[in-house]
C-alpha cells in the first residue's frame, strides 16, 4: 500500500478514529505520552497562540515562580 493510499484511507475515517491513528503513529515513532498529548491539543486548537501552550507546559512541568516571591523582589530559583 502506498503512502497516498494510506492517507486516503485515514481521511475516510471518522475524526475520533483519525485521532487514534495519529496518536498510535506518534507513539510508535517514539514520542512520549506527554509529548503526544501536547501535540494533539495543539492540533485540536489551532486558534490558541503558541506562547499560551508554552506557558501551560511550564506550569505542567513545574517551571513556575510563586507570586509572593516575585512581588518581594527575591530572585527566582535556578534549575538544578
Amino acid at each position: 500500500m502506498s503512502a497516498a493510499e494510506v492517507i486516503a484511507e485515514i481521511e475516510s475515517l471518522p475524526v475520533a478514529e483519525r485521532a487514534a491513528v495519529v496518536e498510535e503513529t506518534l507513539r510508535r515513532l517514539g514520542l512520549s505520552d506527554k509529548a503526544i498529548a501536547r501535540r494533539l491539543r495543539r492540533i485540536a486548537h489551532p486558534e490558541v497562540p503558541e506562547d499560551f501552550w508554552e506557558g501551560m507546559e511550564d506550569v505542567e512541568d513545574g517551571r513556575v515562580v510563586d507570586m509572593e516571591r516575585v512581588m518581594s523582589g527575591e530572585p527566582p530559583p535556578r534549575d538544578a
